[in-house]
């Protein structure tokens, strides 16, 4: 008896000496390319720096970003294709960006020359779609009144939300908005190869809740969720569809974004990539919120066919204007974010934004990425 307890004994202190090893000594560098997805966002104010005059100079442009991305072995591309209830494709539903390209009509579609681009080089790509938001200024504002087949909205509040002078969404609670975004996925679903359907972090934003319960925003963006994603599976069961809300889990539920049921219930999403763009310098107690709101979203119950990936703040490389320090103080922040990913089980990242890859603060993080995990 006196030697079974002994070696329980044993067994124990060897447990701990483990679990102590593990906390306290560096772990070994994971691989960049054991990540699934490894993804560059291109916002619409990206893709507004390319050519829009001919199809030659807009292909010259984009394959040329591919190429900046290419070398830091990124194998997926998410392009804004809407961003302002508005198309840079061509479509049926929707008029073209004049926000993105200054031009009143185009000799090319940019959705398919991007497609054609990023699948020559063995990318995935896959179209980002902002659902709900009409205008956030004037010019958005005025392409939508002046260019959309649904600008009468503006004046019906059961249809569209104003939040400020020229700042407006789709209502979450119309059946007809529902109807409309979903029929604009499908558009595109249909007419392109795309690999996946990519929803952003705009769903109710501040300034919108009047006349709403959270319960009720959350179930209005669930039924459009849900709509969107039965919509996609229906037509090509290969195409993916995720979403990239705020990092901010409290804002998420505020503004009717239900992570834990898309989450955690099948028939919702694909993939939730939320935007954990902290740093583990925060304030003046150097806060680590970075691992702080990874461990978070990573504690949320998941459901077998759920994947977890994660937004990183690149653009905010060199950033000295605000309290998270880390983004000043350090430039291998990226490069440990990518660690603490894989240590807690993400499958993947994306990277706001491709402008970034031009900068030389962001360079300094994407080379530091490199050099320690490749």
């Amino acid at each position: 008896m006196k030697k079974k307890k002994h070696s329980l004994f044993v067994i124990i202190i060897l447990l701990c000496i483990c679990v102590l090893i593990y906390i306290f000594i560096p772990h070994p560098p994971c691989s960049l390319l054991s990540f699934d997805k490894r993804a560059v966002w291109f916002s619409y104010g990206d893709l507004e720096q390319f050519s829009y005059k001919s199809q030659k100079d807009f292909e010259k442009d984009f394959s040329q970003a591919i190429e900046n991305i290419k070398k830091y072995h990124m194998n997926t591309v998410i392009v804004q294709v809407r961003a302002f209830s508005d198309a840079l494709y061509d479509s049926k539903l929707f008029p073209v960006s004049k926000v993105i390209t200054h031009q009143e009509s185009l000799s090319f579609d940019p959705l398919q020359s991007m497609i054609d681009i990023a699948h020559q080089n063995d990318m995935s790509i896959e179209a980002w779609v902002n659902p709900y938001r009409i205008s956030l200024n004037r010019k958005s504002f005025e392409q939508f009144l002046n260019e959309s087949p649904h600008h009468q909205w503006l004046e019906d509040a059961s249809q569209t939300i104003g939040y400020a002078t020229y700042q407006y969404i789709f209502n979450p609670a119309s059946q007809s908005v529902r109807d409309y975004i979903v029929d604009g996925v499908r558009e595109i679903v249909e007419n392109y190869d795309v690999d996946g359907i990519h929803f952003d972090d705009y769903f109710y934003v501040a300034g919108t809740h009047d006349g709403t319960t959270q319960n009720q925003r959350m179930d209005y963006v669930n039924m459009l969720i849900q709509d969107v994603y039965q919509t996609i599976k229906s037509i090509d069961d290969h195409v993916v569809f995720g979403i990239s809300p705020q990092g901010n889990y409290e804002n998420c539920i505020s503004d009717g974004a239900d992570i834990d049921t898309w989450l955690s219930e099948e028939g919702y999403i694909d993939y939730l990539m939320p935007q954990i763009y902290w740093s583990d310098q925060y304030g003046e107690g150097n806060e680590a919120m970075f691992t702080q709101r990874c461990q978070q979203f990573a504690d949320i119950p998941r459901h077998q066919s759920v994947i977890l990936y994660a937004g990183l703040a690149l653009y905010r490389a060199g950033n000295g204007e605000d309290e998270d320090h880390g983004w000043q103080n350090r430039t291998d922040n990226i490069s440990s974010q990518v660690q603490i990913l894989y240590e807690h089980g993400y499958k993947g990242f994306g990277l706001f934004r491709y402008g970034s890859f031009l900068q030389d603060s962001a360079i300094l993080e994407l080379e530091s990425l490199i050099h320690q995990h490749m």
